[in-house]
């Protein structure tokens, strides 16, 4: 496609708001979609929802994320067509995307690379676009590195006209803001990918995380903390809190979290407490740290975590599986299941009761885990299985 020479030279920020056309509210509350848009399950979806009535069209999308072999396409898309119709904005961009290779962060029109006679003559037109009603476009090319980190879009139907230099220019006012709310929207899904796998780590090692805020109240837990919990054997929640079950332990767990909320108002980060928490039904205690969150150095939110109480049930099993030890060690399925048992602490005569097989072939057995393993002792073993990649996977 060719570019046309009536393409408009950059313009600066003020002149891009006097052709706009917009007052300063109006600015402001598209501004803030842009930001607030981060925070969407869906992102963007409001600005787009927006643009597509402040700009007089049938469909505004955001393509977040280019097709690959492996990857679907990931568009936010809002318009009134069809679910068939709009199968190709999510299914294959290149069937109804016009615009490739834009030039970066300024808005162009589909005019400004093709006239309409030649464009409306195109089997792509007939084919794609007219069954959609996309009779003129727009779009830009978003972002600051080798790719683009979006592309928008922006259609009318053959009822409508082309877009003009207000269209234009109230797209070009938020392009900068919209590069900089999509790479902030990476990087909380980074925090989240990391949070995802540091706390399902957690889980298969058993260790239960409770994040209080500085009145103690609890934020948030994973899911080894909520089952500890659940059983109210020992820690429970109460008020909102945590509560051990008795008195002289419950005072001292109180003073502990305070001791660290108390440390990290002080921004005195790194400290550690802990204790042990008795349990009702006789069951081996409750390993309990506490630990002060590092404080934010230029922000304070009212929810932030204040502080991490560390749970750990002695009787707890570390999470692995059968594949797993098959994978890492060589083992076979009945060596795995003896590995397993010896991981939950039985003994290799408890582990041969439990898996119904006789003591001499659990010794066999027991034998050919520490070949494979590099080990001959079952102290070693342990070692090697409980710190080792294992529950970690």
């Amino acid at each position: 496609m060719r570019m046309s020479s009536s393409m408009s030279e950059a313009q600066t920020a003020g002149e891009l708001f006097e052709a706009s056309g917009l007052d300063f509210s109006e600015y402001n509350d598209l501004v803030r979609l842009v930001y607030s848009g981060t925070q969407e399950t869906v992102p963007w979806t409001r600005l787009l929802d927006r643009l597509r009535d402040l700009l007089d069209a049938n469909y505004a999308v955001l393509i977040l994320r280019t097709q690959y072999a492996d990857q679907p396409l990931q568009v936010v898309f809002s318009g009134q067509a069809r679910p068939a119709l709009a199968a190709p904005f999510y299914t294959d961009l290149s069937a109804i995307d016009t615009f490739v290779n834009l030039p970066r962060n300024r808005m162009v029109t589909r005019e400004e690379l093709i006239d309409d006679e030649e464009w409306l003559a195109s089997p792509y037109y007939r084919e794609f676009h007219a069954p959609l009603d996309v009779r003129y476009q727009m779009a830009a090319d978003v972002g600051l590195g080798a790719e683009p980190s979006c592309r928008l879009r922006v259609s009318r139907p053959s009822s409508g006209a082309r877009f003009g230099e207000r269209e234009r220019a109230i797209c070009n006012l938020l392009l900068p803001h919209l590069t900089t709310a999509v790479e902030l929207r990476a990087s909380f899904d980074i925090a989240e990918v990391e949070r995802f796998f540091y706390s399902g780590m957690l889980d298969r090692l058993s260790v239960g995380a409770v994040f209080l805020d500085k009145e103690g109240r609890i934020l948030k837990t994973n899911q080894a903390a909520s089952d500890i919990l659940a059983q109210r054997d020992g820690l429970s929640i109460v008020n909102g809190g945590l509560s051990a079950a008795y008195p002289g332990e419950n005072h001292e767990l109180r003073r502990l979290i305070e001791q660290v909320v108390s440390a990290t108002k002080k921004t005195t980060p790194g400290v550690v407490v802990g204790m042990s928490v008795s349990r009702s039904s006789g069951r081996p205690g409750l390993g309990v740290a506490v630990r002060a969150a590092p404080p934010t150095e230029w922000s304070e939110p009212t929810s932030r975590p204040a502080a991490l109480v560390i749970i750990r049930d002695p009787e707890a099993r570390v999470l692995a599986s059968h594949e797993q030890l098959k994978r890492l060690y060589g083992l076979t399925p009945a060596e795995a299941n003896l590995a397993l048992h010896l991981m939950e602490g039985c003994t290799v005569d408890e582990a041969a009761q439990r898996l119904n097989v006789s003591r001499n072939t659990a010794r066999c057995q027991i034998r050919a885990i520490f070949a494979k393993t590099g080990v001959t002792r079952q102290t070693e073993l342990l070692r090697v299985l409980l710190s080792g990649v294992a529950p970690l996977v």
